[in-house]
């Protein structure tokens, strides 16, 4: 009985520390994790979430907090909104730092500026189409440098221009421009757009009689109102050509200034060529002037010392075309 009793009495106090420990290890379990915040909040996605704030959120890191700003942006979320939902998901932040706002700053992919300037001239481009020179684009300046724009982490960089407006006289311009992601901010524009156009420049110095090879030539652009009339706009109308000057790096090149290479050195000696039906013939002469490939130059006929014109088929050639006599050792062949 004593036996029983005394192992009735253990089996109670038994009974009793397991339910103390019961109790204790329930009201642990139960203890809200204390947050930690991070020292800087970066999302890249379209909500804020626990895990973007708290260092230790761990099975909550998904929990959301607020929705994130626009891509390359920064908010301020509410101290008191930020305790909420962390207490929401079982966690406490005390904030003892008393902190009144928490910032996020949004990761983003940011804008190239070129591509702003050149959406803006393609945008300009298109509007005129109609009264403007297919060979012929807008260069675009503006009045002060726009704030960098973002979109998304991931995504590709994209411009969106809203309400263009251009005056063609004048080429002052104003729009706003943004990205397709949502909540981008959007922001009002102004600036100059100016007509442009590519034409070959020197792109090395160039001396006086130098035949043109498309090496020697670059393309730049120039504005429309800059070009004196007369000036080679493509590459096709100076390769091949000499210069009657020599041409400085950067120059712009008028068709005047060239010509075509001499191919006949005055002085030098030629054959000279007549053709007939049924009959070649050919005599030796001296040119009495430069001439190009193509050209009409003078010729003297060393034997008969008759001068005629020809036309300069080659380094040394020359032909006399159909109506103009030749001599052969001072008597005319025709």
């Amino acid at each position: 009985m004593s036996i029983l009793r005394t192992f009735s009495l253990r089996a109670i106090l038994a009974t009793a520390v397991l339910a103390t420990a019961g109790i204790a290890g329930h009201a642990e379990a139960a203890a809200p994790t204390e947050a930690v915040l991070r020292d800087k909040a970066i999302v890249s996605g379209d909500a804020v979430t626990l895990g973007d704030l708290f260092i230790n959120a761990g099975n909550q890191a998904s929990a959301l907090v607020s929705r994130a700003p626009a891509p390359g942006e920064r908010a301020a979320i509410n101290a008191v909104h930020v305790t909420n939902a962390a207490r929401a998901a079982g966690m406490l932040w005390p904030n003892n730092e008393r902190y009144t706002h928490i910032i996020v700053n949004r990761d983003g992919t940011p804008v190239p500026a070129d591509m702003v300037l050149d959406t803006l001239a393609n945008t300009i481009a298109t509007a005129q189409a109609a009264n403007t020179p297919f060979d012929v684009s807008y260069t675009v300046t503006l009045d002060a440098d726009p704030r960098t724009l973002f979109v998304a982490k991931g995504n590709a960089p994209e411009v969106i221009v809203k309400d263009m407006s251009f005056d063609a006289r004048s080429g002052l311009f104003s729009a706003r421009i943004t990205t397709p992601t949502r909540g981008a901010s959007i922001q009002r524009i102004a600036g100059r757009a100016k007509q442009t156009r590519e034409i070959p420049v020197a792109a090395t110095g160039i001396a006086r009689g130098e035949v043109l090879r498309e090496d020697m030539l670059t393309l730049v652009d120039m504005e429309v109102s800059r070009i004196a009339p007369g000036t080679a706009l493509s590459m096709e109308e100076l390769v091949g050509m000499t210069p009657r000057t020599a041409l400085r790096v950067g120059q712009p090149v008028r068709a005047k200034d060239m010509r075509l290479p001499i191919a006949v050195n005055k002085d030098a000696r030629v054959t000279i060529t007549y053709e007939m039906p049924g009959m070649v013939l050919t005599a030796t002469g001296r040119a009495l002037e430069n001439a190009p490939m193509g050209g009409i130059v003078r010729v003297i006929n060393t034997r008969s010392h008759r001068t005629v014109h020809a036309r300069v088929t080659g380094p040394g050639r020359v032909v006399i075309e159909s109506g103009q006599p030749m001599q052969v050792a001072g008597r005319p062949i025709n």
